[in-house]
C-alpha cells in the first residue's frame, strides 16, 4: 500500500534530508523511509551502521511492533532509490541540514551542534524520558505521549517542536496503544521536517529520572495497572462511541485516572 503511494507522489526537491539508523531489518527504519517516499520526498541519504550488541534484557512484554521484512537497510535504499552511506561520514550534509533519527546510538557533540537532529520519543517529555517509556507512563499513572524534539545536551530534551498525547478508548489493549503510540511516533518523526523551524520551548530534565528497562517484577504488574487506567477513565465518563475515535485528554501526575 506504501508503495504504490508512492508511485503516484510527485517527486520533491529540496534540502537533503538525512536519516540516521541502523544497516538491519529495522522496523522504524522501514515505516519513515517508506512514508518519505510517499511524501514524495526524494532527496534523502541515510547513514547507517552496524549494530554490534546484542539485548541482554528480555523483557516479559514486548511493546515496540516486530521487524515484519527481511529488508537490510541498504537494500530498503536501493528500492526507494534513496542515497545510501555505511557510516555515519556527514561531511556531505551542509551545515543545519535536518537529519532525522530512527536509530542512532550515542552521536557526538560536534555532529550534534552541527545538524538539527530531531528526535522522535514515544513518551510525553519531560514526565517519561529514557527507555520503555509506554510502561513507566502506565505504571506510574504519566501521561502517555509522543514528543518530536531537536536534540539538546542532555538525553530526551531540548528544543521541542511537537508534543501529542496518544488516544485511548475504553476497548484498547495495551499492544492496541503500543501500535498506535508506534505509529504517531513515525508519523510525527516524518511531519518535524516542515515543523523544525518553529521549535522554540526548550525541553528541560528537571527532576524526570532517565528511565532504564522496567524490571520485570514491575513489569508482571503492568496489565493490571493497564486495565485500572482504562476503568479510571470509564468511571470518569469519558469513552466515546470506538467510531467516533476522539483523543482522550488527561492530566499527568503520579494518580493513574486522573483525567483533564
Amino acid at each position: 500500500m506504501v508503495f504504490a503511494a508512492a508511485a503516484l507522489a510527485p517527486a520533491l526537491r529540496g534540502p537533503m534530508i538525512g536519516i540516521f539508523t541502523y544497516d538491519i531489518p529495522h522496523r522504524k527504519t522501514y515505516d519513515v523511509l517508506c512514508l518519505l517516499k510517499a511524501g514524495g520526498i526524494r532527496d534523502i541519504i541515510v547513514f547507517a551502521k552496524p549494530l554490534h550488541y546484542q539485548k541482554a534484557f528480555q523483557p516479559l512484554i514486548e511493546h515496540r511492533p516486530p521487524v515484519n521484512h527481511p529488508f537490510t537497510t541498504q537494500h530498503l535504499c536501493k528500492s526507494l532509490d534513496f542515497e545510501y552511506c555505511p557510516d555515519f561520514d556527514t561531511a556531505r550534509l551542509p551545515e543545519g541540514s535536518i537529519i532525522l533519527i530512527c536509530g542512532a546510538g550515542i552521536i557526538s557533540p560536534e555532529i550534534i551542534k552541527r545538524y538539527q537532529i530531531i528526535n522522535s520519543h514515544p513518551g510525553y517529555l519531560p514526565d517519561v524520558r529514557g527507555l520503555d517509556a509506554l510502561k513507566w507512563a502506565i505504571y506510574e499513572g504519566l501521561p502517555i505521549g509522543v514528543t518530536t524534539h531537536l536534540l539538546g545536551d542532555d538525553v530526551d530534551a531540548g528544543l521541542m517542536i511537537e508534543q501529542k498525547l496518544v488516544p485511548l478508548y475504553e476497548n484498547d489493549s495495551f499492544h492496541a496503544v503500543a501500535q498506535r503510540q508506534f505509529d504517531m511516533e513515525v508519523s510525527m518523526l516524518v511531519d518535524a521536517i516542515d515543523k523544525v523551524g518553529a521549535a522554540s520551548e526548550h525541553l528541560e530534565p528537571g527532576n524526570s529520572p532517565l528511565r532504564k528497562r522496567m524490571p520485570h517484577e514491575k513489569e508482571a504488574c503492568l496489565m493490571e495497572r493497564f486495565q485500572v487506567l482504562l476503568q479510571a477513565m470509564c468511571h470518569c465518563g469519558r469513552f466515546r462511541e470506538a467510531e467516533d475515535r476522539p483523543a482522550i485528554p488527561y492530566a499527568g501526575g503520579k494518580n493513574a485516572g486522573v483525567f483533564a
